[in-house]
């Protein structure tokens, strides 16, 4: 159940990450979930950014259940495409990845971005 329920909130971030910056990038493609929408040299990362023929970035979203040493070859191959690629981890996750790019070398060659999800007057 909490895989289902992580890979909900996965897809449901990729999709909010597409409608706030498809204002600012003329095109924002997604590969939520499994979905192989979008492919850059046989990658599929989950949000890439780009306009009038160019990537300008990659960002791969992140769920607590990813974070581990199994995931990096991933993101070493996100990080050599020669895009700047972002890893996108909820704030309260934010040092065990920093933790794990640090241990791994890639703290360097990938730039980390934090979400968090606040409910309001409910």
């Amino acid at each position: 159940m909490q895989i289902l329920t992580e890979q909900l909130m996965h897809d449901l971030i990729i999709h909010e990450v597409k409608n706030k910056y498809s204002k600012i990038h003329k095109e924002v493609h997604i590969n939520p979930g499994e979905g192989k929408n979008f492919e850059i040299q046989g990658l599929y990362p989950d949000i890439i950014f780009g306009g009038y023929g160019q990537i300008i970035q990659v960002v791969e979203v992140e769920m607590e259940n990813n974070l581990n040493k199994e995931r990096v070859p991933y993101w070493e191959k996100l990080a050599g495409l020669g895009i700047p690629c972002t890893i996108l981890v909820a704030k309260r996750n934010q040092r065990m990845l920093n933790d794990l790019l640090w241990k791994t070398g890639l703290m360097g060659k990938v730039k980390v971005a934090l979400f968090d999800i606040i409910f309001e007057n409910l």
